[in-house]
């Protein structure tokens, strides 16, 4: 770590210094920064690097073994470019010699010539690879020139046989790419495009970004960083000061002080989330008062007579834990989660009968317009012949039948009301709304639980998923939330075969779909876009073929080719209400043997009859996903079938394609599909509402998230409003990072 030199300006100053000032940085250089976020000093030391090498250990020349990364401290003895005319490029091939022998180091750039001269002494750092005369290279290797002599050959110099790799001497410049253990950032812009895929990287090297935090590390820039942690929390948890902490997370004096100072990092940002995530659960409980809605034994009997079924053991337990939140006065925050098809559905429900027997109104929020028809089918059906009115708002709905919902729902005559966002806006006014139910609540996140709450007097809020939560994002992203679990499956359900099938085998999964057509029994497949990637044979036939993707419409046609005896029809979200409506209702009435889709059919259809799920592209979907459409077939007694294609074309595709085949249990599959994409991607900041992330794992820093949950809510016991003088920075950045997202009214 460079030594730092007198301040130039003033703490606050040196900061909110802007990166256009910095040497090496021009107008073209600024423009790439800010494509990553990083104008001010400030942004910097918060860049945090998600990895790190070793460039503070040599390896003699004579020990370089294919497919190491290696860092070499060895003479130039010769240095000659090759043009390759067939390639068109250039090969630079370096002699190299130190004390234990000689090797290569080769580059496919002629820049390197002007860089190299024969006498120099360098620090080579690159992954070594075999070469065509049985030895072996260095490869592209990126290089610190030293000079003519070699400060540190004597280290080399009668090293034990055997032995790869021995410590190197101080490096000879202040230079921070070589001779420590230097940072890897990432040149991933952190905001996605509009339509939400990542942009490319950002054409800026590694060596620029280390010698621009060299140099904010270099000016006392993390001394003026304001620390939020108390002293006396630090030192129970055994944590290093906040500019120690930036100083050697960017370039640690050993991987020893890295751990320290990335844990110190992590442990702040799950304090950090879970002392706003406790504010906010106090707060609703400390400062709302909600309607009492007590379940007395005639409402028990009036609800169940209602329900075509009788609950399951795990179902009445799920409902006396939601009824005797509805009793108390505090409003009720409850995740309600469960296995696909476990009844989650028929108890929520309940819930929202409860409400409507006390003159109250309950709201149903679905993701998608095909379950929230399929929840209003639901409980029109139920509530035939009663006194409750139950009505559909769409978000396609005609301007005269909202008015009339509208109009329903502020005079109170609409008792349950069940729509997708477009419950969500400002025209939507409920009289009396105490249940708000939010299904697949991981689709829609805290700010849109916040928003429909906000239509009533504190209402109670249930929020159900049938992707069950894994337990460290519970401790976090729902720790807001009590939680019901629904364990088991209401009685009649049958076995679902899953197969990742290969596409010799295609011919036998469409017998199977004839053969189940012919028993009455309907299919779906799957596909992930509504275009694919079709390219037209050049055969004349019209027919396309697939290189990547494929998509509904062309499949459709496709099939009905193939499979003339089916009735195939497909169902995408570019289609009007209207004809999603018609094509379901074939579905239902058995008008159809095969409904060509996308992942619009991932929840809200319930068709006893269908027995096949065919998943196209699977490698396209995410575990969870893929576990959902398994769960649209066998929700009745009939053997089931759910079988996939899919190019495990990455590791990562192979892993979940696996697991698919193999795991049953949705719990056991959250799980893995949390292990498997980290938490960044399981369901997404963007939808929980809450802070990114940059440092803590929380696959695996879940004793650091403990220790941060015990220590925020021991905290917010002594100062449940953050009061005291010392918690001043803290109360700041809760303020900053939480106030909106939350709606920590009471924290300014």
């Amino acid at each position: 770590m460079p030594a730092r030199p007198p301040a130039a300006e003033a703490a606050g100053e040196r900061l909110a210094r802007s990166l256009q000032y910095f040497k090496g940085v021009g107008p073209k250089r600024y423009e790439l920064l800010e494509r990553l976020l990083l104008r001010r000093v400030e942004d910097l030391l918060h860049f945090w690097p998600v990895d790190h090498k070793d460039r503070a250990s040599l390896t003699p020349l004579a020990r370089l073994r294919p497919g190491q990364e290696a860092n070499v401290r060895a003479q130039v003895v010769d240095v000659q470019a090759k043009i390759l005319y067939r390639a068109g490029k250039h090969r630079v091939e370096a002699l190299l010699h130190d004390e234990s022998g000689d090797g290569f180091a080769v580059w496919w750039s002629p820049y390197v010539l002007e860089k190299l001269d024969p006498g120099t002494w360098c620090f080579f750092s690159g992954k070594v690879v075999a070469n065509k005369q049985g030895g072996v290279e260095l490869s592209h290797p990126e290089f610190e020139i030293l000079g003519k002599e070699d400060l540190g050959a004597d280290l080399l110099t009668g090293a034990p046989a055997g032995e790869a790799a021995r410590p190197a001497p101080p490096s000879t410049s202040e230079h921070p790419d070589f001779g420590r253990i230097v940072p890897v950032y990432s040149l991933r812009p952190r905001q996605r495009r509009p339509d939400g895929t990542e942009p490319p990287e950002v054409k800026l090297s590694q060596s620029v970004l280390r010698k621009l935090i060299w140099q904010a590390l270099a000016c006392g820039a993390p001394d003026d960083l304001a620390e939020a942690l108390p002293e006396g929390l630090r030192g129970k948890r055994g944590l290093p000061p906040l500019p120690e902490a930036v100083r050697q997370f960017h370039f640690p004096k050993s991987f020893e002080s890295r751990d320290r100072a990335r844990r110190r990092l992590a442990y702040e940002e799950l304090f950090m989330l879970a002392l706003g995530m406790g504010l906010r659960r106090e707060q609703v409980a400390r400062r709302q008062t909600a309607r009492k809605l007590p379940m007395g034994p005639n409402v028990r009997k009036r609800i169940e007579a209602r329900l075509p079924f009788e609950l399951t053991e795990a179902q009445r337990a799920a409902l006396e834990e939601i009824a005797a939140d509805l009793a108390q006065a505090r409003p009720m925050n409850r995740l309600l989660q469960g296995d696909v098809g476990c009844g989650k559905t028929a108890v929520a429900v309940s819930a929202m009968l409860l409400a409507v027997a006390h003159g109250a109104q309950a709201a149903l929020l679905a993701p998608t317009e095909v379950l929230a028809e399929q929840h209003a089918r639901t409980l029109a059906d139920l509530l035939k012949g009663s006194r409750v009115n139950v009505s559909l708002l769409r978000g396609q709905r005609a301007k005269k039948e909202r008015e009339v919902f509208l109009a329903h729902l502020a005079s109170g005559d609409l008792h349950i009301a069940v729509g997708t966002h477009a419950l969500l806006g400002e025209d939507v006014k409920f009289k009396n709304l105490a249940l708000v139910v939010v299904d697949e609540q991981h689709k829609f996140g805290v700010r849109q639980r916040m928003a429909l709450r906000a239509k009533g007097a504190a209402p109670h809020v249930l929020v159900m998923t049938a992707t069950p939560i894994p337990r460290t994002l519970g401790l976090t992203l729902y720790s807001d939330l009590d939680v019901t679990t629904i364990t088991g499956f209401p009685p009649g359900r049958g076995e679902v075969v899953t197969r990742w099938v290969k596409e010799k085998d295609r011919t036998k999964v469409y017998e199977l779909l004839i053969a189940e057509a012919r028993k009455g029994h309907a299919a779906y497949v799957v596909l992930p876009r509504i275009e694919g990637d079709g390219i037209e044979s050049e055969g004349g036939t019209g027919e396309k073929l697939w290189s990547e993707v494929k998509g509904v419409e062309d499949e459709r046609k496709r099939l009905a080719r193939h499979l003339p005896s089916l009735r195939i029809e497909a169902l995408h979200g570019r289609m009007k209400a209207e004809e999603k409506d018609a094509v379901l209702a074939r579905l239902r009435e058995g008008r159809l043997d095969v409904l060509v889709s996308t992942l619009v059919v991932e929840v809200g259809i319930d068709l006893p009859t269908a027995t096949v799920m065919l998943i196209e592209n699977a490698e396209r979907f995410g575990l969870a996903g893929l576990h959902q459409l398994r769960g649209r077939v066998g929700r009745s007694g009939l053997k089931s079938w759910c079988f996939f294609f899919g190019e495990a074309k990455t590791k990562d595709a192979r892993e979940r394609l696996k697991a698919f085949a193999k795991i049953k249990d949705g719990f056991e599959i959250a799980e893995e599909d949390f292990r498997l994409r980290g938490p960044g991607q399981f369901f997404g900041t963007e939808q929980s509402g809450l802070p990114e992330l940059a440092v803590a794992d929380l696959a695996r820093d879940r004793e650091i998230l403990l220790h941060a949950r015990d220590d925020a809510a021991e905290l917010l016991k002594r100062d449940p409003d953050l009061r005291k003088p010392e918690y001043a920075e803290l109360r700041r950045r809760i303020r900053r990072d939480f106030a909106q997202r939350l709606g920590l009214v009471d924290m300014g």
